[in-house]
């Protein structure tokens, strides 16, 4: 437990001058302090004190080398804590403190011996000084700083609560987040030695008043990532000739030093180059030539708290096969090792459907900044903003701006394509068989004028575009040609007589088929 929980109950406390017995590491330590009113004792395991479990601790104390049945009780008080009156000690004894813990299957035993003849340590000395609005608090003590710390207690003059502070240095400004302006608070300190643990009475309390506040006026900080802007208040139509100038103070030395490129300026903003971890005082000062008076007002700013990290740089949205993608860049402030590793990050992503009517918003979380959005509406329009998220605190950065995308709106032009494409080979194949009945016409006309088709090409047309409906456009098998005999004329037989000469070296007839219109004598057998 830590040394400035002791102070809740130790007014005046002395050194612990000896001790006995066997300590078991890790388990039962006990301190033991010299008080005005008698020995306060505190104990820990484990940090059982600082948790509600099934522990119960005893404490007695007994002379030195006294039977067991003399040990007396040690009231217990607090947790962990218990007082023995000064009035209950025999002081030509030395006595020893015993510990019991008992717990569901465990049972801790420890003890401490301790003189009541302990000379008590004399109280620091105190100093409270109020300087251009900071309070600075003065510690005056023997011994060597470097082996002692001191618990500060402080509370307002009207009240009975005490807040302490444990600290290391004798020159302390007192963060001004914990004061009011105008207020009266008392203060007091005791010192514990670290080598001795020896802890001292506290101080008398000395009290003070708060500084009220004082020009220049409204003084912040705006804070984005670590680039970090110290703004104020003025009136230049009052006070045109005031020059500012910027400190940065120490609390843990009390010392003031003045921020480069922020020394006696006229303007009412000041760039401060301020480390990322840690506390920081700041203090204007406003000099006022026209009224020749100066006046300050300081602010606290802890970064690690109070900076605001700056929104993602970009969303990147992409939809591929009715799926949107969503990429989240990194903050810019995110280049800072410092912020990167403020925590473990999350991505947080709200999105919804900008439509007419209130949309609902979803929100996803990943570790990774990747997100995918599944079964898209068409000619719908998907808004989205991301920020950064601590897993494990309350700490977030700022939203970024608002990408939205749209959809298509479903396409039927490969259906169409396909579609038109049927219904045109359709046409053009009906129009082209269609086509070949005046073709018929044509080519017999043309080339066969006095004479029939071949037969092949009559069976395969028709007379009109009926016809060749009828009779699919398919050209049959060539038929087997007709065969043709010489018949001679009747009339030529008296000229062959006459001319007998002819009749051994030619013959005269007509060649004709059995349909032919122009044959007059000839005949033609199948």
């Amino acid at each position: 437990m830590a040394w400035p929980l002791i102070t809740l109950l130790l007014p005046v406390i002395c050194t612990v001058v000896m001790a006995s017995g066997e300590e078991d590491r890790g388990t039962i330590t006990i301190d033991i302090t010299k008080a005005v009113d008698g020995f306060l004792a505190m104990w820990s395991w484990d940090d059982h004190c600082l948790e509600e479990d099934d522990v119960t601790f005893t404490a007695v104390y007994k002379k030195v080398g006294a039977p067991d049945n003399e040990s007396q009780e040690c009231v217990i008080t607090e947790d962990c804590f218990c007082k023995i009156p000064p009035d209950l000690l025999d002081y030509s004894h030395n006595y020893t403190l015993l510990i019991s813990a008992t717990a569901p299957g465990e049972n801790l035993t420890n003890s401490k011996d301790f003189d009541p003849n302990c000379e008590m340590k004399p109280p620091p000395e105190i100093h409270v000084k109020t300087s251009n609005a900071l309070v600075i608090v003065k510690i005056s003590t023997p011994g060597n700083p470097g082996e002692e710390e001191y618990n500060l207690s402080l509370r307002r003059n009207d009240s009975t609560e005490e807040k302490y502070e444990l600290i290391r240095v004798r020159n302390y400004i007192i963060p001004p987040n914990t004061l009011s302006p105008g207020q009266v608070y008392c203060l007091k300190v005791n010192v514990y030695t670290i080598l001795t643990m020896a802890l001292s009475p506290f101080s008398p309390e000395e009290c003070f008043t708060v500084p009220a506040k004082a020009p220049p006026n409204n003084l912040r900080m705006e804070s984005l990532d670590s680039r970090y802007l110290l703004e104020w208040d003025w009136d230049f139509d009052q006070s045109p000739n005031a020059t500012f100038s910027v400190e940065k103070c120490h609390n843990y030395d009390g010392r003031c030093t003045k921020i480069k490129g922020c020394e006696n300026i006229t303007a009412t903003r000041c760039h401060t180059a301020l480390s990322f971890k840690g506390d920081h005082i700041l203090r204007a000062s406003v000099y006022d030539s026209q009224r020749e008076e100066k006046s300050s007002s300081v602010i606290q700013f802890t970064p690690y708290y109070d900076t605001h990290i700056g929104p993602p740089k970009n969303l990147t949205m992409r939809i591929v096969n009715n799926e949107l993608f969503i990429d989240v860049s990194a903050p810019e402030g995110f280049k800072d090792a410092d912020i990167d590793g403020l925590c473990g990050w999350l991505t947080l992503l709200e999105y919804w459907t900008n439509s007419t009517h209130n949309s609902e918003v979803t929100v996803k979380e990943e570790k990774q900044p990747f997100f995918k959005i599944e079964s898209l509406e068409e000619s719908t329009t998907y808004c989205a903003k991301a920020k950064m998220k601590c897993e494990d605190r309350n700490r977030s950065s700022l939203y970024s701006q608002v990408y939205c995308i749209t959809t298509d709106p479903r396409s039927y032009l490969f259906a169409w394509i396909i579609g038109c494409s049927i219904v045109g080979i359709v046409l053009i194949s009906f129009g082209l068989y269609i086509c070949f009945c005046p073709l018929k016409r044509y080519i017999k006309h043309t080339f066969f004028a006095s004479n029939r088709l071949p037969s092949s090409i009559e069976t395969g047309f028709g007379e009109s575009p009926l016809d060749c409906i009828k009779h699919p456009f398919l050209l049959h098998e060539e038929e087997t040609m007709d065969q043709c005999y010489i018949v001679q004329n009747s009339h030529t037989e008296g000229s062959v007589q006459d001319n007998p000469s002819q009749d051994n070296s030619q013959e005269s007839g007509n060649y004709s088929d059995k349909d032919q219109t122009t044959g007059e004598a000839g005949t033609c057998t199948q």
